[in-house]
């Protein structure tokens, strides 16, 4: 398992990762661990989104001239937003 020393974190900052690590009733360590960790999934899901994304708009590209009457999704959900 790596290391990292992290130098110069702003006193505020570094008051508010003590009281969060506090309420978790974890130490500093722990606490910084989970925020790397959660820091890690969201950038992983957010790349496994951009990557759905392409081969959506990569099938679309193939099957979308079929259908060329499709309506515009989005006018259809800010519509039904609307009539809320």
């Amino acid at each position: 398992m790596a290391d990292v020393m992290v130098r110069n974190i702003p006193e505020r900052d570094y008051a508010e990762l003590q009281q969060d690590a506090k309420q978790n009733r974890r130490s500093m360590n722990a606490e910084i661990l989970s925020l790397l960790a959660d820091m890690a999934e969201m950038n992983r899901r957010r790349r496994q989104a951009a990557k759905a994304m392409r081969r959506i708009d990569k099938l679309w590209e193939r099957i979308g001239p079929r259908f060329p009457n499709q309506p515009d999704s989005t006018a259809l959900i800010r519509e039904d937003r609307d009539s809320r």
